[in-house]
């Protein structure tokens, strides 16, 4: 649940857990003696009566750091570890990697808490000074899980997937001294560090990207949750909200998963997620299609997944870099082709399409190596973050993750070079 911060104070329940603004009605006159009462605390917990004459707990904000972290389950839902592990903040921006539109199975309960999930667990996590704090939740009935009882295993286990997620055996400090010497809005920290490429469950990455097609990220997000509550298993419910796993290709596999889908509103991308799920199971049918194109070259692996309906270039590549290992190619949404032009020299007036795709792309794959993805990542979060700052483009525009409706399927100011590379690239 999401603290609702009031004139500098966070109100909470009994137990001590912070309200979602949808559990909390305040009228005027409380407000106003919150607003008081914010002034006189100094550190120490209060409890006041609002309208409903329900108890309630208040903080100053500035307190919060020392609050308990209190958890309500649900009676199929246990606490399965919990742990941390040393990351510097350099190599970990966890807001901006994990809201930075490459997943979308995550929120932000508090500042620096998110909750999410991965595979049978509901994860918990914190960013503390240089330390990564997670709790692992799963169901009480998974039996494959819980045989392991020792705390040690459990917290080795947490450890190595969250390691694997976030890809941490990548050094991201070097990195970015490379782009900064190739690229001077990394060396000016226009771009900041810490944004890393999660390492994604490739049939997840590609369903959540197929509804990417024309839509934004708080669109998508809702999309794959209702997908995930409709078709997967449930996992438990933690702090009031219910967490589903990611659906199956079998428990995709219905009759009417089209009409369904429509109804939930994925629109024409119903069809598509329908021949997705019939094209990988019937068509392919093969449990290791996947791991076969993650030891393909990138050319072979791209042509593979164009056979897709509803799959095209700029989600393919979001498939290569986010679930395949395919770590330089760089995805071309609307929002890289805006900083394509606003900053490395493509000419104005021209619309992303799929004859000057490959050309962006193939520039800032040759700028940003190695690794050219990350630094695609890295611009993209950014890229969202200044869209979600500024109150201008909150109300009129929609960050999107996709090139357009008809898709067949410590960091640099501009340089001259750049935009010379750039022009005779479109000049093809």
């Amino acid at each position: 649940m999401v603290g609702v911060e009031i004139k500098g104070i966070l109100v909470c329940d009994q137990n001590g857990l912070p309200l979602a603004s949808k559990d909390v009605s305040i009228s005027p006159g409380p407000i106003a003696l919150l607003s008081q009462l914010a002034s006189s605390l100094s550190g120490q917990r209060t409890t006041v009566c609002l309208e409903n004459s329900e108890a309630f707990q208040i903080y100053p904000m500035n307190s919060l750091t020392s609050l308990p972290l209190t958890s309500i389950l649900s009676d199929n839902l246990t606490n399965y570890c919990s742990g941390s592990i040393s990351i510097p903040l350099i190599e970990l921006n966890l807001k901006q990697t994990l809201l930075g539109g490459q997943s979308f199975r995550w929120f932000e309960q508090n500042q620096n808490e998110f909750i999410g999930v991965l595979g049978s667990f509901i994860i918990y996590l914190q960013r503390g000074n240089e330390n990564l704090f997670y709790t692992f939740y799963t169901n009480v009935l998974n039996k494959t899980l819980l045989k392991i009882t020792n705390e040690n295993d459990r917290q080795t286990e947490a450890s190595l997937i969250l390691q694997n997620y976030f890809q941490l055996s990548v050094k991201l400090y070097d990195l970015f001294e490379k782009w900064c010497q190739s690229d001077e809005r990394f060396q000016n920290q226009i771009i900041p560090s810490g944004i890393r490429v999660l390492a994604q469950d490739p049939l997840e990455n590609l369903i959540s990207f197929i509804c990417s097609s024309n839509n934004n990220v708080q669109r998508i997000t809702k999309m794959v949750n209702s997908l995930c509550q409709e078709y997967g298993k449930e996992i438990g419910t933690l702090n009031g909200i219910t967490y589903h796993e990611f659906p199956t290709i079998d428990e995709l596999d219905k009759p009417n998963l089209e009409k369904r889908l429509r109804e939930l509103n994925f629109g024409y991308r119903a069809r598509y997620i329908q021949e997705t799920v019939k094209y990988l199971k019937f068509t392919i049918n093969d449990a290791l299609f996947f791991d076969q194109l993650k030891s393909s070259s990138v050319t072979e692996a791209r042509k593979q997944l164009l056979k897709i309906m509803g799959v095209g270039r700029k989600v393919a590549d979001c498939v290569l870099l986010m679930s395949l290992g395919k770590q330089d190619v760089v995805p071309v949404d609307t929002h890289i082709h805006a900083i394509a032009v606003t900053h490395y020299g493509q000419r104005k007036k021209i619309q992303l399409n799929a004859s000057n795709y490959d050309g962006i792309s193939s520039f800032f794959e040759q700028l940003w190596q190695p690794y050219a993805g990350w630094a695609q990542a890295a611009a993209f979060s950014n890229e969202l973050r200044l869209t979600n700052n500024s109150k201008s483009s909150i109300q009129s525009t929609s960050l999107k993750r996709s090139i357009s409706s008809h898709e067949t399927h410590n960091q640099c100011q501009l340089v001259n070079y750049k935009k010379k590379g750039l022009d005779q690239l479109n000049k093809k």
